[in-house]
């Protein structure tokens, strides 16, 4: 009996060797197959708001106030090779007055748009809790507008179909499994309206109503929005 414990010990010590050097190459080789590539898409929502630059105020929290709008959307982004991605966005803005951002000598005017953009961007990690990227895009703006004119009620209303462009940047963090909140910033580059009743009526000395043409005359402009929003890995 101790003869075959010491014959089965024996063994033992002149396997251990063995085992223990292929034990490390194992491991890798279940590591490397339990770890789930990355997602290839995800989806989010979010919501914020943008306002355009002030002619002549270069302060953040007064200078990008003109025309303030306010909205929400959705978008999708797909993850290519390295740290490139794109994302899809489709987003609905309104014009919405705040007491402390606009002023009463802002121009009254009721814009409704529908943004589609397209954008890709690059993404690092900081940490394994939290990600930043940069992004630029282009979309279009479908947009519904109004103002009042004359002092009958009457109001002028116009649709456009105008071009954006943007650059962006963002973080977000890992809240859950797949899941982040994160925040993000953009230049915009958009069309603005100049609405001036009073040259309006200046040059049209009769009752003839001006033309939307010249009442919603678009020239481009720098917008500064600020987005929060939910994104999910698919």
């Amino acid at each position: 009996m101790r003869t075959a414990v010491a014959i089965a010990a024996t063994t033992l010590l002149a396997l251990a060797p063995a085992v223990a050097a292929a034990d490390p190459a194992e491991a890798t080789a279940l590591s490397t197959t339990a770890t789930p590539a990355a997602p290839d898409y995800a989806v989010g929502f979010r919501i914020g708001g943008y306002g355009f630059r002030r002619e002549g105020d270069a302060r953040l929290e007064r200078g990008w106030t003109e025309c303030r709008m306010n909205g929400l959307g959705v978008f999708a982004d797909r993850h290519l090779r390295g740290p490139a991605f794109v994302e899809a966005g489709l987003d609905a803005y309104f014009t919405q007055d705040f007491i402390a951002s606009s002023p009463a000598t802002d121009l009254p005017i009721d814009r409704m748009s529908g943004l589609i953009s397209v954008a890709a961007g690059v993404r690092t990690q900081l940490a394994p809790w939290l990600r930043a990227y940069l992004q630029v895009g282009a979309g279009v703006e479908l947009t519904r507008l109004a103002v009042p004119y004359g002092t009958d009620g009457t109001t002028i209303r116009d649709d456009k179909v105008l071009p954006e462009g943007f650059f962006g940047l963002g973080a977000d963090l890992r809240v859950a499994r797949g899941t982040y909140l994160g925040a993000s910033m953009r230049l915009l580059v958009m069309g603005n309206f100049n609405y001036d009743p009073a040259r309006l009526q200046m040059s049209n000395p009769w009752v003839t109503e001006p033309s939307r043409d010249d009442v919603f005359a678009a020239s481009p402009a720098f917008a500064m929005q600020g987005q929060f929003y939910v994104r999910r890995d698919l």
